[in-house]
């Protein structure tokens, strides 16, 4: 069997997503408890689910193709299920990119000043439960495309 850009999309596909919201308890948990090294993790977690989306975004095309010319073809696939999570996704790499960036910054300014600002780590808590949600829709609209019980539970989120 051959691992192609389809079995890395599967398999990090979700990445972006644990990532965030593993990084958005750890931070909320570090902010409340006053905690520097919980919201210093947080950040290199969120650097890390930068990098899971970008890996994800860089295989997706290469899975919606093999999605769409699936021989036999999958029962049920809808093309413009793969357009909006394509769409998605975009924003999700971006969202996560500019988190990351920012928890870079964070974590540069802290290791030149020995302390970050409490208004910075707030507002990169804010840019990740942001990116969360960002990432939970990437999620959901991923899913209808191969899974029918998601479909059957779909709401618009347009």
């Amino acid at each position: 069997m051959d691992f192609s850009a389809v079995h890395v999309h599967l398999a990090i596909n979700h990445s972006p997503l644990y990532g965030e919201l593993f990084a958005f308890c750890l931070v909320l948990f570090g902010l409340i408890r006053k905690r520097r090294e919980f919201v210093t993790a947080a950040f290199v977690i969120c650097i890390i689910a930068a990098l899971g989306a970008i890996a994800s975004d860089l295989t997706g095309d290469q899975a919606a193709d093999f999605v769409s010319h699936a021989n036999p073809p999958i029962a049920g696939l809808d093309k413009t299920l793969i357009k909006e999570h394509d769409q998605a996704a975009n924003f999700c790499v971006i969202s996560s990119c500019i988190t990351g960036v920012v928890a870079i910054i964070a974590l540069f300014i802290g290791h030149r000043r020995g302390t970050r600002p409490r208004w910075l780590e707030i507002v990169i808590a804010i840019l990740i439960a942001w990116s969360l949600s960002v990432a939970g829709r990437t999620a959901l609209l991923g899913g209808r495309i191969h899974h029918e019980e998601v479909r059957a539970l779909a709401v618009d989120t347009h």
